[in-house]
């Protein structure tokens, strides 16, 4: 009992003292935009005895937790760089939770401050949201800093309802918006349409745009009068960072990095130093008949070398004359070497019951790439007065790739699993894209009810692909040694593949915007009455030209004992170009086209108590056309001219209805179109030139535009700055899409053409779905997840062969085959957990990426289209910040998912050779392409 009493007295002295501690909690807020002050530091020190201070930073939440305080009177200081430092005393517990609300300490330039302060924010990109009366999602400056991605492309694939086509590196290329192909999609800078440098379409490539410059990137689902109409899946604004609100910023940061495949198996590098810009026909006229000497062979010559990524970026703003003026600079620079591997079939089907697939050829590669991203802008902004302002943006965007191919081909002889025929490929493709973008704007308060802004811009995209060159073998493959043996330098197979090519095109973009609104107060419920127009004028040109070899001198000579690289190949000197004065005209592919839109539209905005509509129609009126000439061609096909025009009408309606505080429901409707592209019209018959696919493409010029309507509803709750809960669901109906398809015959009786596909229109599709997207955030933890579930269905014709002798009628039958649209995914989803330590500074993301099976590529045989199996791409980021320093690793692609195409049909002859292939009784695997895990390590400084 002695000794139990002393510790029953010490416990029910600690039980009393801990009884009297307590903990200060509470929350600090920016008072003019509600946003969470995250790292702000909060103080607290006794008044009075015992002497205590601590100190305690603001979570992702704007919270912040003082543990272990006895029971007293405090002084709290709140402070943040930038803001007045704010004071007041408290007494414990009594004053619990505690809401702070600081101020920015510059108030010189009032409304440019305020609304800059909240640039690029989480915050800032809930508020948009909200304020929005159309469905939209928008991805912070903030967000994307601290995630993995390093271009625009991938960040698109982490809002919710957008999934994205892959370039042949593996790499994020395009947006599909719920499930509408890259061709439904509109990209703006700024608010502004850009050109595509695409050679083929008008949609623009996201990759070549680094991530670091935007300052948000804004997804629009439903549109509203004053946007432009072109935008039947979404519109993706890339808003660039602009200059400081006050004071001075720099910032900087570099990386380096590797892919691990190519530790695994080297990069394989080529000289590009003597490829010449221009063909033979270019540099020394049309009358000149090009010979062997004319083409550099050095490319051929591989050299297996160790690589790494290596990528910088710097930016300097800073508010000059009185904080009036304000300066923008950015540099980004991007060197990555990107390795891939994957094989893939060329699939038709057999003429007997089901009609089971026939593998006709194999093709397996390896592909490595060196990409070179260079991007520089500035953003110059003038505030003349409190009334008007101007400012200005330049913009230069470059993505160079030079890739290496080495791959053989196996033409059928799947009966045999070894001594058959191969037909090594070399090829070396060499491609520079260039946006150049330079817009002025005016914004300009007329008076106190009436408000005006103006754009002129002028953009330039230009891609240039310089001597393409293939060189084909054939060889003999060994089982054994899972290898080629016996290379010779060619064969009656190989000749006309052996070739070089040129084609380059240009769009010029000459813009002219001009916006005004009216503040009304004379008309019951009516808020606003905006209205403006547009004018664009769009001319492309194009040029092709390729040429073929013959067949070489010493075809039967062998690799490795006669010859070793493609300059020991011989040619005849002054014939061993097929075509020495060079093709082109006869594809068709030397074009010039143009396409004008002028627009002109009227908006209105009611405030009907808690219920806001939005109303306009927008009119476009589009000429297009295109001239092809043919003078100087070698067959004389006649010169080619056509134009056309047409007129369209856009409603757009959008009812917001404020449900209770910070919920909103929302509900729109809008009239879209889907132009063709320049190419899509040329009547130009395009070779496939040894590429991924295995027909040849041909211009329609009967195609027509797409138009849609489109229905979303939407609920919309924040319950603070920071966290969301969207729920919504969308309708889409598609008049005359616009998909890939071949050419179809009436006669049952003929075969149908199903060696080169071509855009069609197809009736009408739907599209409909639902979207799910939730953001919450605690003190050092937060959660991002959306989900999309998209079904669309379109009707086609297909191909049924039946099992009858040739050339019997009905042999061949054609029949309506029901399917989503290319691109869709049924299922897409991504998720993000977070991390971020603010006293110690350390920030951790995860992220995975879901995108469900769905319609890669469209066959011309009923029940053969290649599906993508689902693919789930796992990256991560890790920082620790040292003052203003922080060092980070970021890592992609973590699970190595590889990217297969598979069609669910089985494989005829299922016991024949076939690689690759895991059930070839249920299904055939079509293509498998796999990328690797890259990792990155690297420092930012900020000031």
């Amino acid at each position: 009992m002695q000794q139990i009493l002393p510790l029953l007295t010490f416990l029910f002295i600690t039980s009393v003292s801990l009884a009297q501690e307590h903990t200060f909690f509470g929350r600090v807020l920016d008072k003019h935009t509600d946003e969470f002050m995250t790292g702000a530091t909060v103080s607290l020190r006794s008044i009075g005895e015992p002497s205590l201070e601590k100190h305690v930073a603001v979570g992702l939440d704007g919270t912040f937790r003082v543990a272990g305080l006895p029971i007293g009177r405090y002084a709290v200081t709140v402070s943040l760089m930038g803001y007045n430092t704010f004071t007041e005393s408290v007494i414990l517990p009594q004053d619990l939770p505690k809401l702070f609300i600081i101020e920015r300490n510059n108030h010189a330039i009032e409304s440019v401050s305020i609304s800059a302060r909240a640039r690029g924010t989480d915050a800032d990109a809930r508020r948009l949201e909200r304020l929005s009366p159309n469905v939209i999602n928008i991805i912070s400056a903030k967000q994307i800093e601290l995630s993995p991605d390093i271009t625009v492309a991938n960040v698109v694939q982490r809002v919710s309802g957008l999934s994205i086509e892959r370039n042949a590196n593996g790499d994020p290329q395009y947006a599909v918006v719920r499930g509408m192909n890259k061709r439904y999609n509109n990209t703006l800078m700024n608010g502004i349409k850009i050109p595509s440098p695409d050679n083929d379409n008008r949609f623009v490539p996201l990759d070549i745009f680094p991530a670091v410059f935007l300052e948000r990137l804004t997804v629009s689902k439903s549109l509203s009068a004053d946007m432009e109409a072109d935008a039947i899946g979404g519109t993706i604004d890339m808003i660039m960072k602009a200059a400081p609100s006050a004071g001075r910023i720099f910032e900087f940061d570099v990386q380096t990095g590797a892919n691990v495949m190519n530790f695994d198996d080297e990069f394989i590098a080529y000289d590009r130093s003597d490829v010449y810009k221009r063909a033979p026909a270019e540099r020394y006229g049309p009358n000149y008949e090009a010979v062997p000497g004319d083409f550099p062979t050095t490319q051929f010559d591989p050299a297996k070398k160790l690589v790494a990524d290596i990528l910088a970026s710097a930016s300097y703003g800073e508010r000059f004359w009185g904080d009036k003026f304000g300066v923008l600079l950015g540099a980004s620079y991007q060197a990555s070497y990107r390795p891939n591997e994957n094989y893939f079939y060329d699939p038709t089907i057999l003429a007997s019951e089901g009609n089971p697939l026939r593998m006709n050829q194999l093709i397996e590669r390896r592909t490595s790439t060196e990409q070179q991203r260079m991007a520089f802008h500035a953003n110059l902004d003038y505030v003349m007065d409190a009334r008007n302002n101007i400012s200005m943006y330049a913009g230069r965007y470059h993505l160079n790739e030079f890739r290496n191919r080495e791959q053989h081909l196996q033409e059928g002889q799947f009966t045999t699993p070894t001594g058959f025929a191969v037909y090594p490929m070399t090829r070396i493709t060499n491609t520079y894209q260039t946006i150049s973008v330079a817009n002025l704007n005016g914004k300009h308060q007329l008076s106190d009810a009436w408000k005006l802004d103006w754009k002129g811009v002028y953009s330039v995209a230009m891609n240039e692909l310089p001597d393409d060159a293939i060189f084909m073998r054939t060889a003999i493959w060994d089982a054994e040694s899972n290898s080629i043996v016996e290379e010779r330098a060619g064969s009656s197979r190989t000749g006309a593949h052996n070739s070089r090519w040129w084609e380059r095109n240009r769009d010029n973009d000459l813009a002219f915007y001009l916006n005004s609104a009216y503040q009304v107060d004379n008309i019951p419920f009516l808020d606003n009455i905006q209205f403006g127009g547009m004018y664009r004028s769009k001319e492309r040109n194009n040029n092709m030209i390729y040429y073929n070899y013959t067949m070489p001198l010493n075809a039967a000579a062998i690799r490795g004992v006669d010859w070793m690289y493609f300059s020991d190949v011989q040619f005849d000197r002054d014939f061993g170009i097929a075509n020495g004065y060079g093709d082109g005209n006869e594809s068709n592919l030397i074009y010039d086209a143009d396409e004008t839109v002028i627009a002109y539209y009227t908006n209105t905005q009611w405030n009907l108590s808690r219920l806001q509509v939005q109303a306009g129609l927008r009119a476009e009126h589009t000429e297009q056309g295109y001239y092809v000439d043919n003078s100087s061609s070698l067959i004389g096909t006649p010169d080619i001219d056509d134009r056309q025009r047409y007129m369209n009408l856009f409603p757009s309606v959008s009812l917001k209805y404020a449900l209770y505080e910070n919920a909103w429901l929302k509900s729109t409707y809008y009239k879209g179109i889907s132009r063709p592209g320049f190419y899509e019209i040329v009547p130009t018959n395009r070779r496939d030139g040894g590429g991924d696919s295995f027909y040849n493409e041909r211009g329609n010029p009967d195609l027509r535009p797409t138009i849609a309507h489109n229905f979303d509803v939407r609920y919309e709750l924040f319950p603070n700055a920071l966290d969301q809960i969207l729920a919504g669901v969308f309708y889409k109906r598609l008049i005359d899409p616009i998909e890939y398809g071949f050419p179809m015959v009436q006669q049952a009786d003929e075969r149908p053409s199903i060696g080169r596909i071509l855009p069609q229109n197809f009736g009408t599709a739907t599209n409909f779905g639902m979207e799910l997207d939730y953001t919450k955030y605690f003190r050092k933890f937060g959660i991002r997840a959306n989900y999309t579930y998209t079904n669309s269905s379109i009707t086609t014709n297909k191909i049924i062969e039946h099992d009858l002798p040739v050339n019997t009628a009905g042999k061949y039958e054609l029949v309506d085959e029901e399917r989503p649209l290319q691109g869709q995914s049924a299922h897409v989803g991504n998720i993000a957990l977070l991390y971020k330590n603010i006293s110690r500074q350390w920030d951790a993301q995860l992220v995975l990426n879901y995108t469900g099976k769905r319609l890669a590529v469209v066959s011309p045989y009923e029940g053969t289209d290649q599906y993508m199996t689902p693919m789930a791409v796992l990256d991560f980021s890790l920082e620790k910040g040292f003052g203003k320093t922080v060092v980070f690793l970021k890592a992609n692609n973590l699970l190595n998912t590889p990217y297969q195409l598979i069609i669910d049909k089985p494989i005829g002859f299922a016991d024949d050779h076939y690689r690759h292939q895991d059930d070839p009784t249920r299904r055939g695997n079509i293509r498998r392409d796999l990328y690797g895990e890259s990792f990155r390590i690297g420092v930012r400084y900020k000031l």
